[in-house]
């Protein structure tokens, strides 16, 4: 009888030894600790590179406190305005993610020769100016981004008159860097929104869509090839809501970028014409002034 438990015991020792339960598990410890980040003053004025300083972590996603986001071990962060700002740092590691935040202090508006810059005194007047959608076909346009022109959809002529709330609506870009957002009481809603093509009340909108609603945002203009038309701040858009960078979405985004194709007098008004890459395609828009 000893020689069959001692026999069982051993027997039960082994299994143990290599049960792969025990073998697999692996201390990956607690999240990171620590956090932290420094904030240096870029050449550029009301520019700030943000640096992570948070050891053994992999991943990063940064808020400006401003309706911008950002991910990266190292940032900048643009403030045009003068004001107080909190930034925030999530960072990642093997045993979960940590937060910390400082607040940074902008003392002075950006320093800016809005006469000498063509491009911000078209779209701002150097105080302000209006714009709207043009009410002819085609100015809302989908289609390849490939450059064949080939047209998915446009917006025909019919339409527009079946669009009254999309066309009423106005966009405000102030020399301060703010687009103020005016739907008129009413936005053109599709299922995405919770509405079934058809003009609705801007009351109307769910909490979670609420922000394409009446507000004010940020834009900046970057020169380059082509120039770019980027507005910042949750629930910023041109054109329609849906049309992001990267994808059609089904909630507001904290910012989006357009190329600017044409900027531009058409029969004694100023107009514009942006497009935005979702992915498949291109989505096109064209503004005019009011």
């Amino acid at each position: 009888m000893k020689k069959i438990l001692i026999i069982l015991t051993l027997f039960s020792t082994l299994f143990l030894a290599c049960d792969p339960q025990l073998d697999d598990k692996i201390d990956i410890g607690g999240p990171p600790a620590n956090v932290d980040f420094t904030i240096t003053p870029s050449s550029t004025p009301n520019r700030y590179i943000l640096t992570n300083t948070t050891p053994d972590v992999f991943q990063y996603f940064w808020d400006f406190g401003t309706g911008e986001t950002a991910t990266g071990k190292e940032v900048e962060a643009y403030y045009p305005l003068k004001g107080n700002y909190t930034i925030s740092l999530t960072v990642f590691g093997e045993g979960g993610s940590a937060s910390t935040e400082k607040q940074l202090n902008v003392t002075e508006d950006a320093p800016f020769d809005c006469e000498s810059d063509q491009l911000y005194k078209f779209f701002t007047d150097c105080n302000e100016r209006t714009w709207k959608i043009k009410p002819v076909p085609g100015s809302l346009w989908v289609g390849p981004g490939d450059g064949s022109g080939t047209t998915w959809w446009a917006i025909p002529e019919a339409d527009i008159a079946g669009r009254p709330c999309a066309f009423n609506d106005e966009w405000t870009f102030t020399k301060d860097g703010q687009m103020i957002y005016d739907t008129k009481g009413d936005v053109f809603g599709e299922p995405y929104m919770g509405f079934d093509f058809e003009c609705a009340d801007v009351t109307a909108l769910g909490p979670d869509k609420a922000p394409w609603g009446d507000g004010t945002h940020n834009f900046e203009l970057i020169e380059g090839s082509p120039n770019k038309l980027k507005v910042v701040g949750l629930g910023a858009f041109l054109g329609i809501p849906k049309a992001a960078n990267g994808a059609e979405v089904t909630d507001p985004q904290t910012s989006v970028t357009y190329d600017i194709r044409r900027w531009e007098m058409v029969d004694g008004k100023r107009e514009f014409e942006i497009q935005v890459n979702f992915g498949p395609g291109v989505w096109r828009f064209i503004y005019v002034e009011i």
